[in-house]
């Protein structure tokens, strides 16, 4: 039950780093015990700088922060583990050849002695996931589960410590509808527990089904904080934004060139089984975006990996624009116009220890216009790299800082930024707007339909079934690495529709 009194205040908390930029502004409002509290706003906003400062990671630059009608120092050691604050942060921190019981019980272990009670441990997990009805198997390691097995496994971990306080970075980013719903119900369970939530998130759907307030800071400022009873999505979106956004629709009837892209009858052979297809056959054309649905685990990761030259068909055949790809490498493909997406920006899509510079330029050997020889023009590169943060709106302190120094979703901008500023012929779009602000999807869904109406195939894989249903041309569904259903994006498509299909309950004719 929410109570009208707070748990947290923030009292016009700043933070300014060294290099002037500042993160917070005087952020001023309060979160009741016992609710779901949103934070909204675009990357950049200042959400992560305030949770970090909340969960202890970061000190503040002014103002201060009250719990229980205190004020703290939540830069004190274990600040967060000693007054049962938790968090689950979006891209999970667990350690993956452990197994869930060591995963869960990490830095708090229960000892006997000066050696870890292992069969207590496990205990204690199985208590904690019976309390909570988060249903995980203790001695599983980490690295066999699926990404919902693992959210829970985090969430579990966040509340192992007497938490009061969960803190939820963009936790559906990865999960299928039928997964967020269960996900839904459990934070709902836990908040009628007396637990309260704060929820970052840049679905307003999802913001409106969950949460019972919304904080929307916008360039560090708080803007309002108010009841979601009490407001619209298209007034969130405008305070998020300062302005109105156009929410980027394909048209019907957008697609229809020949084929580009041919898989006949393919088959992968792989370890890990989520990479695993059998006996694919699928055409993308000229002009079309073809997306994929799916839960995670379901083939998708090999899907990309086949047409982008990571991973070679042990059966059937491959043909890009007439040519045999079957055994083409990743050089070969991108030598063909393949540009390519990444779903972990970090790891595939660039390197977390390079400039801003370095990323963006990276495949560009041989431009005459950034190169003179074997030496770089750094003019004309950093004339270069410095429009394509402009035209991305990538929000960074400078083009010499670090990739890993930029949000999850300003990276993946720059990213896109460096895959789009040729003319691909083959665009594979995986998770391209996870963790990305409103305005920043509506931007990379206008280019990746530009992408497509140039005369290229598009390859779009996402978890969000609305942006697949808005830009996708046709809907294909794969379940344990087979078609169950290749749909054109007609009225009557809806998430819902495409469920059963997800869940293997459906089979196309």
């Amino acid at each position: 039950m929410t109570s009208p009194v707070p748990i947290v205040v923030f009292e016009k908390v700043s933070k300014t780093y060294p290099n002037g930029t500042v993160a917070l502004n005087d952020a001023t409002f309060d979160i009741r015990k016992g609710s779901i509290h949103a934070i909204c706003g675009e990357n950049g906003a200042g959400k992560s700088t305030l949770m970090k400062i909340l969960f202890g990671l970061e000190p503040h630059s002014a103002g201060q922060v009250l719990l229980d009608g205190a004020a703290v120092d939540t830069a004190a050691p274990d600040f967060a583990g000693r007054n049962g604050i938790g968090m689950v942060h979006q891209h999970f921190s667990l350690v993956a050849p452990l197994t869930v019981t060591e995963n869960i019980i990490l830095g708090h272990e229960p000892r006997a002695g000066v050696f870890i009670d292992r069969r207590r441990a496990r205990e204690q997990v199985i208590e904690l996931s019976n309390r909570y009805e988060l249903d995980v198997a203790p001695d599983a390691r980490i690295e066999t589960l699926s990404v919902a097995a693992q959210q829970k496994v985090e969430i579990l971990k966040a509340l192992a410590r007497q938490t009061r306080l969960l803190i939820l970075d963009e936790p559906t980013a990865v999960l299928s509808p039928p997964e967020i719903e269960e996900l839904f119900v459990r934070l709902r369970a836990l908040r009628d527990s007396g637990i309260t939530i704060l929820f970052i998130s840049h679905k307003l759907h999802e913001v409106r089904a969950l949460a019972d307030m919304v904080t929307v800071l916008r360039a560090g400022s708080v803007v309002a904080t108010l009841p979601l009873a009490e407001v619209s999505d298209a007034e969130i979106t405008r305070m998020v934004m300062g302005r109105d956004i156009e929410i980027v629709r394909r048209e019907a009837g957008a697609s229809g060139g020949a084929p580009l892209v041919e898989i006949a009858d393919v088959t992968t052979q792989t370890r890990d089984t989520a990479d695993r297809l059998s006996n694919i056959s699928l055409k993308i054309g000229a002009n079309e975006i073809v997306g994929i649905a799916g839960v995670d685990g379901s083939g998708q990761r090999g899907l990309v990996a086949l047409l982008s030259g990571q991973m070679r068909a042990s059966t059937g055949s491959i043909r890009f624009e007439g040519q045999a790809m079957d055994k083409a490498s990743i050089a070969e493909w991108r030598k063909s116009g393949l540009a390519y997406l990444p779903a972990d920006r970090f790891t595939q899509g660039g390197t977390p220890s390079l400039t801003l510079i370095d990323n963006a330029i990276a495949g560009t050997d041989g431009d005459r216009g950034l190169q003179w020889g074997p030496f770089l023009r750094r003019g004309a590169i950093r004339k270069h790299v410095g429009a394509m943060v402009r035209t991305f709106a990538v929000r960074m302190r400078g083009i010499t800082e670090r990739l890993d120094s930029l949000s999850g979703g300003n990276a993946q901008k720059l990213i896109a930024a460096r895959e789009l500023a040729g003319s691909p012929r083959l665009l594979i779009a995986d998770q391209p707007t996870r963790g990305i602000d409103v305005a920043s999807a509506a931007f990379l869904h206008s280019r990746i339909d530009a992408v497509a109406r140039s005369g290229a195939a598009v390859l779009l894989v996402t978890a969000d079934l609305d942006e697949l249903l808005r830009l996708a041309d046709r809907v294909v569904v794969l379940f344990n690495g087979r078609i169950v259903a290749d749909l054109p994006n007609a009225a009557g498509l809806t998430p819902a529709a495409l469920g059963p299909y997800m869940l293997g309950l459906e089979q196309a004719a």
